[in-house]
């Protein structure tokens, strides 16, 4: 089921006016040019699409999975349910939407229906609160974090891998589920390890080409509290999506690996403005800080 789908399905059970409202909800959060845009013209690489479906193989048996299919179709559910709830809690803790009452239950709407597709696909109602606990924890923290080094205007990598690994952990927390619930917890440490490097890798492109923009309506971006050029954070995503694959691959996960393969493969070959020898080199120093942070 694509994420667009399991909106629909979790709207067709709310009153007329909160359909009403949800069908423009992409909109109104700036991430469609149209009205009756779609989740997915934002939400457009495949592992943040479907994330369970990526770890679910079994590895001792290639092509059967570790889950049956009606339990895969909660972990996935669940994944988009958290990513539409993290994309709301972000657009309001940024002050890029205004918080009217709409977008404030739909934020709770996917709240507790990512607690409820979770609890469907583990069968264990604990086990689902503690792992949105933890992702909650995790966003809060996160954002606390950034909304305090950009107010000050001070940021260093570390920092700033921090930060995004605990902004961004909710989206791993269906996958890692999917892998502790089948006692495959080792390989659940290695997914959130590799799938941390490839989220500050996409960030990292994100901020360098949202520099301008940001420089503009704020008056700072990251590249400029970092104090490095915008193309030295573009040239920190092959080293860090390299040892993304690594990971992915130590913990057996091969439509993984390979999917970030592909992804390193166009990262490798993006070549941004500026000195192209002092980017490499920059980029190379925030990729081996930002991995030391993340899992130190």
């Amino acid at each position: 089921m694509s994420m667009d789908a399991t909106f629909q399905e979790v709207l067709r059970r709310l009153p007329t006016p909160l359909q009403d409202y949800g069908q423009t909800l992409p909109h109104r959060l700036g991430i469609t040019q149209e009205p009756t845009g779609a989740w997915e013209e934002f939400w457009v690489l495949d592992i943040n699409r479907d994330l369970p479906g990526y770890v679910a193989e079994d590895p001792e048996h290639p092509g059967t999975r570790l889950v049956s299919d009606a339990a895969l179709a909660h972990y996935r559910a669940a994944h988009h349910c958290a990513a539409i709830h993290g994309l709301i809690a972000d657009r309001l803790v940024d002050c890029q939407v205004a918080p009217d009452m709409g977008l404030l239950l739909f934020r709770g709407i996917f709240l507790r229906q990512w607690e409820s597709e979770l609890t469907a696909a583990t069968g264990d109602r604990r086990v689902a609160r503690e792992a949105l606990a933890r992702a909650l924890t995790s966003l809060r923290r996160g954002t606390a974090l950034e909304l305090r080094t950009m107010a000050r205007r001070e940021l260093d990598p570390r920092t700033y891998a921090i930060q995004t690994r605990e902004k961004l952990r909710w989206g791993g927390t269906a996958a890692r589920c999917l892998l502790r619930q089948t006692g495959q917890a080792r390989r659940a440490e290695l997914l959130e390890r590799s799938y941390d490097l490839f989220c500050f890798a996409l960030q990292c492109m994100d901020d360098a080409l949202d520099c301008a923009e940001d420089e503009r309506t704020r008056g700072v971006s990251v590249p400029s509290v970092l104090g490095l050029p915008s193309g030295s954070l573009v040239r920190a995503m092959p080293a860090l999506l390299d040892s993304a694959i690594t990971l992915a691959r130590e913990a057996r996960l091969e439509r993984l690996a390979l999917w970030l393969g592909s992804f390193a493969r166009l990262a490798h070959g993006i070549r941004p403005e500026g000195d192209a020898d002092r980017n490499e080199e920059l980029g190379r120093r925030l990729a081996v800080v930002a991995e030391g942070a993340l899992w130190a």
